[in-house]
């Protein structure tokens, strides 16, 4: 079996499976204060289909065009699929907005981090990381209003 059908059966597991473990539809959840501008949260899992996709590829990307077997990288790659899986359970299950904020922005770094090491060995794998580098931010700055508006619920 290529490497690419591995990399995206594993990346779709993943991300199906930060799914199937819990739901931000949760009642608690969905009583939570949110911001007036929040409009547009209907969009918020077609962006994170759209990232994770970006996130995919690059790292089929960097497979692919390393001169060794990249594990390194891909245990970063595996690491920001993880932790941004566990943002809905951490949040729901645990009912923990400041451990999802935490999942959340170490993601977010780590994706800043494996953005520039995978430059010299992919420019696109590289540039693919862009629409997280820009969403991540938002995502944990939402949950941090969250935390604000709802200071019974943080933990």
């Amino acid at each position: 079996m290529k490497a690419r059908w591995i990399i995206t059966a594993v990346s779709a597991a993943l991300f199906f499976g930060g799914s199937l473990l819990t739901s931000l539809r949760d009642p608690w959840f969905q009583n939570l204060q949110r911001p007036a501008w929040l409009t547009f949260e209907f969009l918020i899992p077609f962006i994170w289909i759209f990232i994770w996709v970006c996130i995919t590829i690059s790292a089929i990307l960097v497979w692919e065009n390393s001169k060794n077997r990249p594990w390194l990288f891909m245990g970063m790659y595996a690491a920001i699929a993880l932790l941004t899986s566990a943002y809905s359970p951490i949040v729901v299950e645990l009912k923990s907005l400041i451990g999802g904020m935490i999942a959340g922005g170490l993601a977010t770094i780590i994706v800043y981090i494996l953005a520039f090491l995978v430059k010299p060995i992919s420019q696109k794998a590289s540039w693919l990381f862009l629409p997280y580098a820009l969403w991540g931010p938002i995502g944990t700055y939402l949950t941090w209003i969250l935390i604000q508006l709802n200071p019974g619920a943080a933990n």
